[in-house]
C-alpha cells in the first residue's frame, strides 16, 4: 500500500462546515483511493490531505494532482500501521525529512518496534498510527488520538523511554519537525486492508 501526502495552506475566512471532506474529494475525485484523511494544523495555517493507494503507479499519478492552496506533495510506502480503539480526532505528524541510510532506517525500525511501541501500549485514547516511508527512507509518522491530552500522554511516554542494549544513539536522529492537527475528515481503512498484497 502507498500514500500521498499533499500539504495545503488554509484560509480560515472561507472554510465552511465539511470543507475537509470536500477538499479531499476535490483533490482525488473518483480515483479509487481506499481512504483519505484531511488534517488542519492547530495554531497554524497549513494542513495535510493523506490518501492511500493500492499500488505505486496510482500514488505517483495522484501525487501530480493539485488544487488551489496545495503547495507540496510526496509519495510514500505504508511501511507499518496499527489500529486503535479510540475515535481519531487529533493527529500528530512527525517528519523525518532527512534521507536515512539503511543502518539508520533499521535502527529506527528496531527502536519503534521494541522500545516505543511497548511504551505506549495500554495508554487510553489511542486511535492508531501509520508509518510512511519514502524511497530515500525519509519518513512521516502519523499518530492519531481522541484528544490533545491523549496525544500529550503518548508524547510523554515516548520521550521517557531509555535506549535498549545495543541501540546506537549515533544512528537515531530526532525528527525535523512535529505538527499537531485536528482531524477534519477521515475514511482511512482498517490495517487489514493496508496489509493486502500490492
Amino acid at each position: 500500500m502507498y500514500a500521498t501526502v499533499h500539504q495545503f495552506r488554509r484560509s480560515h475566512a472561507d472554510e465552511p462546515e465539511g470543507w475537509g471532506h470536500a477538499l479531499a474529494a476535490e483533490l482525488h475525485p473518483g480515483t479509487g483511493s481506499p481512504g483519505t484523511c484531511t488534517l488542519a494544523q492547530i495554531g497554524g495555517l497549513t494542513g495535510l490531505v493523506v490518501a492511500l493507494w493500492r499500488d505505486r503507479g496510482s500514488a505517483l499519478a495522484a501525487g501530480d494532482h493539485r488544487t488551489p492552496g496545495t503547495f507540496d506533495a510526496r509519495v510514500y510506502e505504508v511501511s507499518d500501521v496499527e489500529s486503535g480503539t479510540a475515535e481519531p480526532r487529533i493527529a500528530q505528524a512527525t517528519w523525518f525529512d532527512r534521507p536515512l541510510t539503511q543502518a539508520e532506517a533499521d535502527a529506527a525500525d528496531f527502536g519503534g518496534r521494541e522500545r516505543i511501541r511497548p511504551a505506549v501500549q495500554g495508554l487510553g485514547g489511542i486511535a492508531g498510527f501509520y508509518i510512511l516511508t519514502a524511497e530515500d527512507r525519509s519518513r512521516l509518522v502519523l499518530g492519531f488520538t481522541e484528544s490533545i491530552e491523549a496525544m500529550e500522554a503518548v508524547q510523554k511516554a515516548v520521550v521517557s523511554t531509555e535506549l535498549l542494549p545495543g541501540e546506537d544513539p549515533a544512528l537515531l536522529s530526532g525528527p525535523d519537525r512535529i505538527d499537531v492537527h485536528r482531524v477534519l475528515h477521515t475514511s482511512l481503512p482498517t490495517p487489514g486492508l493496508v496489509g493486502e498484497p500490492r
